[in-house]
């Protein structure tokens, strides 16, 4: 026996084969043990490890069933797929299929991407050709892969969540599932984003955009390898609720810069928004018409004046005091806060101080800080209420903010 394995045939003695010496068995050695010896040998010849499996690749097959099996069988690596060299900005697919041979069904718990450029989604097809998809959400999904039936599994990349571009990146997707055989399987996504172009910073974030005056961001536009002589032609289009402006300078270095300042324009509906840039670009030799680059445009609106933190969460420690502030967002304003009053949940127990940060020689101030405390005992369950701001501002005469507490 070498490795575990039994290498030859085992022949378990009887009581009339010759004995060396010519000794012979006992009488009372009971007529059961040959048949033990040969248990034995089985046991002896059963007793191996499994050899491991390859990264990514179906485990070895155990009594039960060989497991999730890749469609085409017998392809070397069949959980790789290379997207090869793409350009930023596509978005691509590629579809895996494994065959349930269990022998029962296969609950697939997750599958679990490494990085958010990739979306895995699964689907079960029946031997009828019948088809079910799997949750959105591949974290706990509990799909059930009947014996026999067909697993999809579809996984998207999405160029511009690369974090690297013009480098070799290889994405993995982990499944895991109850088979005894094949419990996890990783899927290989290779690819080479080609981009010509990066923006800094990645995207245009406007928080905090005052309803009535907006606000601005600027971006800094460079080719990624300075070998590459691709220009920006100009903006081609703008979408969402924003203005942008392109002109071009030199750093220091001597590298060309393009500068967008993208602005929320005044006046847009309150809440978040989304939008981009478009670019048009030349080739990589600075001639004709190349790949647009774009550029992502985030923008929340809000009220001229915010409290913050935007919800105000109610201490209930002895002595506890919470604190919020109040902010006037247009550059130069400033507010007089003439009252604060507390409504809803617990507010008779409550009371509310406010005094201004930095005020001008008037009394107003751009900041105020907000302080509740508790007058009272409070309520042992869950409450919640608003707080109200008054100011002098006949345009935004109100502000308010949700105040909450956990029951004990």
């Amino acid at each position: 026996m070498r490795g575990g394995r039994a290498t030859g045939t085992f022949l378990a003695p009887t009581l009339s084969d010759p004995v060396p010496g010519d000794a012979r068995l006992p009488s009372s050695v009971p007529n059961f043990l040959p048949f033990a010896l040969c248990v034995l040998g089985l046991i002896a010849g059963g007793c191996r490890p499994d050899s491991a499996s390859a990264p990514g690749q179906p485990a070895v097959a155990t009594p039960g069933g060989v497991g999730l099996v890749f469609v085409p069988e017998g392809a070397p690596r069949p959980y790789f797929h290379d997207f090869g060299e793409r350009l930023w900005g596509e978005q691509i697919e590629t579809t895996y299929q494994l065959v349930n041979r269990e022998g029962r069904a296969v609950i697939v718990h997750d599958l679990l991407p490494d990085c958010g450029c990739t979306r895995p989604r699964a689907s079960v097809v029946q031997s009828d050709g019948s088809r079910v998809d799997g949750p959105l959400e591949t974290r706990d999904m509990g799909l059930s892969v009947p014996d026999g039936a067909t697993l999809e599994v579809r996984i998207g990349l999405d160029t511009t969540r690369v974090e690297r571009a013009n480098q070799h990146k290889l994405a993995q997707v982990r499944l895991r599932c109850d088979s005894d055989a094949t419990p996890y399987l990783t899927f290989e996504l290779h690819v080479l984003v080609k981009r010509s172009f990066r923006a800094v910073p990645a995207e245009a974030v406007l928080r905090d955009v005052p309803l009535s005056a907006g606000k601005s961001v600027r971006l800094d536009v460079t080719t990624e390898n300075a070998s590459d002589s691709s220009l920006v032609r100009g903006i081609e289009s703008v979408e969402g609720p924003f203005h942008a402006e392109l002109s071009e300078t030199k750093a220091v270095s001597g590298e060309t810069v393009w500068v967008i300042v993208v602005r929320a324009d005044p006046g847009s509906n309150l809440g978040p928004h989304t939008g981009k840039v478009v670019l048009g670009t030349t080739r990589a030799d600075g001639s004709g018409i190349g790949q647009n680059f774009e550029v992502p445009i985030r923008a929340v609106i809000v009220e001229d004046c915010v409290v913050e933190p935007r919800v105000i969460a109610i201490p209930r420690e002895a002595d506890g005091a919470a604190q919020a502030t109040l902010h006037a967002l247009i550059p130069g304003a400033t507010v007089v806060v003439r009252k604060v009053r507390l409504d809803g949940g617990a507010s008779a127990a409550l009371r509310a101080e406010w005094e201004p940060i930095d005020a001008d020689a008037t009394g107003r101030a751009a900041r105020w800080r907000i302080t509740v405390r508790a007058t009272a005992e409070l309520p042992r369950e869950a409450f919640s209420g608003k707080l109200v701001v008054e100011l002098d501002d006949p345009s935004l005469p109100l502000v308010e903010a949700p105040y909450a507490a956990p029951p004990l």
